[in-house]
Parts: structure tokens; sequence; C-alpha cells
């Protein structure tokens, strides 16, 4: 056996260990959950309060939901990182405006029972929407608002339901076209276990949508959410792009304090 062809049965059986490893260990790649005990007390401003919901299989999901004096309500889906423990203070962004606000923790996630899985993550979202429509919210009064991971979440929900509205933040068109330009030299795409199809899933939304993205975003490229813009034949839509903004810190910028006080109401009268 010469030597380049040791050094090619050596890159091919490193490739595919690789392959293996990343097969295996996509989940955690993915997704990174905290994890909150059940005594763990949450800091309610604005006032909140804790709820439970009961999934198609079982499961109970930790939420928290910020009642207002009103028929609309914001139903928001996180992103793959921490818990609720930090991320119960996107309610404040949004304090001052006509919503109610209700925040999930999916499956694998604080206090929430289970081990995530896509189908999993779909059924935590239809156990929100159903808890919202039995507590007095007409399904055309909630707006569906998802980022990164949770844009996958809230693509799917607002697919196959009625709603106000669907908001996007940092959305990516498709998880499989996103880890193929992270690891183009593995083609992640063949293997992977989650898909979260946004592009083929998006025109099947009927309701108003707006995504905003940063343009600085190094994550989930800008490119993403302009392709799922481009691709949507909704008859009302629109795009923010807020200038310098990376993939966390879109709340810091002038414009996305323009999309909460204005867009959030004109936009989805």
């Amino acid at each position: 056996m010469t030597i380049l062809t040791t050094i090619a049965w050596i890159f091919v059986v490193v490739y595919i260990v690789i392959v293996v490893l990343l097969y295996a260990f996509q989940t955690k790649l993915i997704f990174f959950p905290g994890r909150l005990p059940a005594d763990y007390v949450f800091e309610r401003v604005p006032p909140a309060r804790e709820i439970w919901l009961k999934t198609a299989d079982g499961e109970r999901i930790h939420a928290l939901f910020y009642p207002r004096d009103t028929s609309r309500v914001i139903l928001y889906f996180h992103g793959n990182a921490g818990d609720l423990s930090g991320w119960q203070f996107v309610a404040q962004d949004f304090a001052g405006l006509p919503y109610s606000m209700l925040i999930v923790d999916y499956r694998g996630y604080g206090k929430s029972s289970g081990t995530i899985s896509e189908k999993g993550m779909y059924l935590d979202a239809d156990a929100a929407y159903g808890w919202l429509v039995k507590n007095g919210f007409r399904q055309d009064g909630i707006l569906i608002y998802g980022r990164s991971i949770g844009t996958g979440v809230a693509v799917d929900l607002a697919s196959r339901r009625v709603c106000r509205g669907l908001i996007l933040e940092a959305p990516f068109s498709s998880l499989g076209k996103l880890a193929n330009e992270k690891l183009p030299l593995f083609f992640p795409s063949l293997y992977l276990r989650y898909r979260f199809n946004n592009r083929a899933k998006i025109n099947a939304v009927k309701c108003p949508v707006l995504i905003l993205h940063g343009s600085s975003d190094d994550l989930i490229p800008v490119a993403h959410g302009q392709q799922l813009y481009q691709h949507f034949t909704g008859e009302k839509k629109k795009f923010l792009l807020v200038e310098g903004g990376a993939h966390n810190d879109l709340h810091a910028f002038a414009q996305y304090r323009e999309f909460v006080e204005r867009d959030l109401v004109e936009f989805f009268q």
C-alpha cells in the first residue's frame, strides 16, 4: 500500500467518523436548552403568571402568560438556547402594546417535561395555541412570533392555523440549507433529523407576514430572511432590515423599537 493510498484511507475513515459524530450528536449541536428547578421563581416584570400546557402526546409544557385587557395576544416561540428564566425579558419589549403575551418553553427546556424533537415542538405549539383559544382569545387575534429556531415552529403553526399575523425574527429558509452552508463538506442535510423547512411551508400561511433580520447576522445570514420573503406569495408582507444588527442584538437598535411601536400595531390592523 502506497503512502498516498494510506493517506486517502485515513482521510476516508476520519471523514466517516466525523459524519457519524455529526449524526449522533446533532441534537446537542443544534439545541442548548437550559433546565430549571420546579421551585424556580421568575422575576415577573411585567406581571406574569406561570401556566402548564398539556400536549397531545402527554407532555407538560411550561409557559409564562402576560395578561392585558385586550382580545389580542402574541404567541412567542424563542430561540435554541436558554429557557424562560432568560427569555422572560423579551416581554418587556412589548409591555406597552395592546397585546397579551404567551411565551413557551419547548419540551426539554426549563421546567417543561419531555425530550427535544421537531414533531414534539410542533405539538408544544399546538398546545399553546389551543390554550389561548380555550381561554377566550379569538383565532384571528393571535399574532404568532418566532425567533431563530422558533421561526420553524412559528411557520409550521401559522401554516396550519388561523392567526392574525406571523412575525419571523432572523429566520432560516430551511434548517437543512443552513446546515449545508455551515458544513458544506459534510452534506448534513442528507442525515439531518430536524428539517424545519420554512420555505416549503410559508405559502400555506394565509395571514400577513413580517420578517425582520439583521444585516450583520453571521449565524443565520440575512439572505435566508430575504429569500423567504421573496418566496412568500401572500398579499401582505413586509421585510425590515436592521442595519448593523447581528443575531441576538436586534432589540438594541432604533429600527427594532420602530417595529415594535409602529408595525406591531399598524401592519397587523
